[in-house]
């Protein structure tokens, strides 16, 4: 898969676009005060949404396992006269840390069901308190849909499946804000286009 992403990445287009997310821009334009740094963006591909939270006066590191990605997210930093931190590294064997970062963003990273919740609770015990935890992934219901995504039902995403970790109350305590799962328009580059079945979720580590 890194091969993939490599080659995806490899052109001069920045096949996702360099605008951010539009949910990310939403939250943060109204909601800006949540987003504490640092901030680690997870599979952060060519950076539209690293750059973007720069942009915004954010301490941020990008993080991806393919380094055609990164390259093109530090141009697309320079280009908005940003700095960014890119590390290069598998989300799966990368060390988070405890108490590390003020905010985490997940964005159309899908990884298979072990994976991911282990990934979770790797990012309960790295986020600060007051620490925000900020998701926009495919659905399972994407399967229906022609916009972008992984076709294994594995690798999407399940609106309860993330509700039950964040409101496990063993070790930290975590506030749900947002917690969603609907169709949405897509206009992310010429991989993400048109109607798509997404989760949105946003939870702060009290």
């Amino acid at each position: 898969m890194q091969n993939h992403w490599n080659d995806r990445f490899s052109s001069e287009e920045y096949v996702y676009g360099k605008e951010p997310n539009n949910f990310l821009k939403m939250f943060f334009e109204s909601n800006h005060k949540l987003f504490k740094n640092p901030v680690l963006m997870l599979g952060d591909g060519e950076g539209r949404n690293g750059v973007f939270l720069a942009t915004k006066g954010m301490n941020v590191t990008s993080l991806d396992y393919a380094i055609k990605g990164l390259e093109k997210a530090e141009k697309l930093a320079k280009e908005k006269n940003v700095q960014i931190k890119t590390i290069l590294a598998d989300v799966n064997k990368f060390n988070f840390g405890e108490n590390r970062w003020g905010t985490i963003v997940l964005i159309y990273l899908h990884l298979n069901t072990e994976e991911r919740l282990i990934l979770f609770e790797k990012i309960k015990k790295a986020l600060l308190p007051g620490g925000l935890f900020f998701v926009e992934a495919f659905s399972k219901k994407q399967l229906n849909y022609n916009s972008g995504g992984p076709k294994d039902y594995n690798l999407l995403f399940d609106k309860i499946e993330i509700e039950k970790v964040f409101q496990n109350q063993n070790e930290s305590k975590f506030e749900i804000i947002v917690s969603e799962e609907k169709v949405v328009t897509l206009h992310e580059g010429r991989f993400h286009e048109g109607e798509g079945a997404v989760v949105r979720f946003i939870c702060k580590k009290t």
